[in-house]
């Protein structure tokens, strides 16, 4: 396994491992993470400022983060974002900090200068920006 699949698998495998509902923000057209956590049993849903034009078997909402429906995410125990632009970052972790969740990151490249470390027993740098609950 190689390339975008592999990373979001991986970073599918962490979440699943430790959280029961989650959110990925910025999904777009890729579900790859998504739909593995779902068949893993793990309550998740999406949103974008686009909801794909496609066939979807997880809950998928149109969102804007910079001027979120905060009642979309306050029963989750985790949002995360795959390769989000970089001005989305500090929006996404306002709303991890406002709905009281953990917010997980993969950078797009290597923005975030001052973003934590990654986490430890991930194989890829996922980053944990906001701890609330794990």
């Amino acid at each position: 396994m190689s390339g975008y699949k592999h990373i979001e698998t991986v970073i599918a495998r962490y979440i699943a491992g430790r959280y029961n509902s989650v959110i990925e923000t910025g999904a777009g057209s890729n579900l790859h993470a998504a739909n593995l956590l779902f068949r893993a049993g793990v309550l998740i849903r999406c949103s974008d400022i686009v909801v794909p034009q496609l066939s979807l078997s997880i809950p998928y909402v149109f969102d804007d983060v910079f001027h979120p429906n905060l009642s979309y995410y306050s029963d989750s125990d985790c949002i995360y974002a795959i390769r989000p632009t970089e001005e989305m970052i500090p929006a996404l972790i306002r709303l991890a900090k406002k709905v009281r969740t953990d917010l997980y990151i993969y950078h797009l490249g290597f923005e975030g200068t001052d973003c934590p470390a990654p986490v430890k027993g991930c194989e890829v740098p996922l980053h944990h920006y906001v701890k609330i609950k794990n």
